[in-house]
């Protein structure tokens, strides 16, 4: 969820709201095929927030505030995005909102703490950054914007080492508008995401974008197969494509597919909104089984959403489930998996007077769940976090808001 920028996303979103609102009513209540799309889009909205109850809690580890973003014209606000690690350790990523013109940027922390705007967004070139960015060895980065362009759907662009900005591809609509959540590219070059909303259904598309610029549709939602694909896909060694959707399936509570190599498009699971939790944000990871790691926002036995496993079969295990008090709740952040332990982020939970959100870690040995870090809405930030990434054994993410300037900030924790 975004927060106190939920307003001004959407007045930033042009066509991806007009998109919402031409919609075709695809199910007998049109006004909940408006709610969900709002959803898909915004995540849990705060009148939803969980009320606070007993929960577990871990050793707080330490916490640091790396930047805290000032809002433009020198710097990012609203960071909605997983962050991503050079070798030296710079850190790079994107903001909604900042920047030069107030449309979003992409930043760069350098390890002396240094902050540089490697582009500020105009809205004809691209308007609000929702995902991350990937860094090629030789400097080059990709990334998206989830508005502006030509038809204000969005681009997928491109800045080179030395710091050209151009737009690779300018969605139209058919072929996705709404672009969130992280590249994925493979060894050949081709780049691989999804559309929140488009394609001929207006229920979301998968992408591919290939080094000669061929761009390829891989598959159009349409409701039955799942509905809004959310935050991108993940990629196996087989070249398998795997990735959430907000709503859809079978009881329209979301799902997990896959993309095969060869392009044929399968349901892995369907959610259920019971026990087995319901609508999916977060994106996916995958361990060297084959295994599917994620969470849903809702649903589970407390209600607050759950950590679960899926087997390539499609066998689905319940790893936790959130009660929404200290332990946190509504996981909206990419799940991250390493050895043993499940990371990400809760929006709702944590800190009893503000449920700001937390930082979590699962022990899938154990099934228990301890809090790395508890947002307590002031200086350290806090409500949505896009989750974590791990580079040298240290964690890395951002928060959309908070922080001394409320304009969100970027952290690391690192484990006592």
């Amino acid at each position: 969820m975004r927060n106190c920028h939920a307003l001004l996303r959407s007045a930033l979103l042009g066509s991806s709201i007009a998109l919402i609102a031409a919609a075709p009513a695809l199910a007998s209540n049109p006004s909940h095929e408006q709610w969900k799309r709002m959803r898909a889009l915004h995540g849990v909205p705060v009148a939803h927030r969980l009320t606070n109850q007993s929960g577990q809690s871990g050793a707080d580890p330490t916490y640091t505030v790396l930047h805290d973003f000032a809002g433009g014209p020198g710097d990012g606000a609203g960071p909605s995005a997983n962050v991503t690690l050079d070798d030296a350790g710079n850190i790079y990523s994107t903001t909604d909102f900042g920047g030069a013109n107030g449309d979003g940027a992409v930043f760069k922390l350098a390890t002396d703490g240094t902050v540089t705007l490697l582009h500020s967004f105009t809205g004809a070139d691209g308007a609000a950054p929702d995902g991350g960015v990937l860094v090629m060895p030789n400097g080059t980065i990709f990334g998206t914007t989830g508005s502006g362009g030509s038809q204000n759907n969005g681009v997928l662009f491109k800045i080179s080492a030395k710091g050209k900005y151009k737009v690779l591809h300018d969605f139209v609509g058919n072929d996705g508008s709404f672009l969130r959540g992280d590249l994925v590219r493979d060894k050949v070059g081709n780049l691989y995401g999804t559309a929140l909303f488009g394609g001929s259904t207006f229920d979301g598309t998968v992408y591919k974008y290939a080094p000669d610029g061929t761009f390829t549709v891989l598959h159009t939602f349409n409701g039955s197969d799942g509905e809004f694909p959310e935050h991108g896909v993940v990629r196996d060694r087989d070249g398998n494509l795997y990735g959430v959707t907000a709503f859809g399936g079978a009881s329209d509570e979301g799902t997990v597919y896959k993309i095969a190599a060869d392009g044929t498009f399968s349901t892995v699971y369907n959610f259920t909104g019971g026990t087995d939790g319901g609508f999916l944000y977060g994106g996916l990871d995958l361990d060297k089984a084959g295994n599917i790691y994620g969470t849903t926002v809702s649903g589970g036995s407390n209600g607050a959403g759950t950590v679960f496993k899926l087997t390539p079969d499609g066998t689905l295990t319940t790893i936790y489930n959130f009660t929404g008090a200290a332990d946190g709740g509504g996981p909206e952040g990419d799940t991250l998996q390493v050895g043993d332990h499940i990371y990400g982020a809760g929006t709702n939970g944590g800190d009893p007077t503000c449920q700001c959100g937390v930082v979590y870690d699962v022990d899938m040995s154990t099934g228990q769940e301890s809090v790395l870090h508890a947002f307590a809405g002031g200086a350290d930030g806090g409500g949505y976090s896009a989750g974590v990434v791990n580079h040298a054994h240290v964690l890395y993410g951002t928060t959309s808001s908070y922080g001394a300037n409320n304009n969100g900030v970027l952290f690391s924790l690192t484990k006592d």
